[in-house]
């Protein structure tokens, strides 16, 4: 099921991002991250060949801000697909953030225990 909680109620999305071909990805849907989507370090192999769009710093969960190379690229998620900016950090999970929300409708219902994006 597309998006779905977690065991730990943390809601989850799969969607298709372009790196050197389309790679389904599970992904934390995350508000608190301003940003499109960040990728765990083990799939910057197969974006090698791109150059940063620029550089951003990032004020992370733990108060610490670092800096990231982004890239644009493009991501799927049913029948829609739009550009977004994306990044790759040290963190074993890749998250979602506003940027691929936008133009979408999500609904955290954790009464029902239910997620939705349309």
């Amino acid at each position: 099921m597309n998006p779905y909680l977690d065991k730990g109620n943390n809601p989850h999305v799969e969607v298709k991002v372009f790196l050197s071909k389309w790679t389904l990805i599970d992904c934390y849907l995350d508000t608190g991250f301003s940003g499109g989507i960040s990728l765990p370090n083990k799939y910057r192999n197969l974006f090698l060949s791109r150059k940063p769009l620029s550089f951003q710093r990032f004020l992370l969960a733990d108060g610490s801000i670092k800096q990231y190379p982004i890239y644009e690229t493009k991501v799927k998620y049913k029948n829609k697909e739009k550009p977004i900016i994306i990044f790759f950090s040290p963190n074993k999970d890749a998250l979602v953030g506003i940027e691929f929300l936008l133009g979408f409708k999500f609904v955290l219902d954790l009464k029902k225990f239910k997620v939705s994006l349309e």
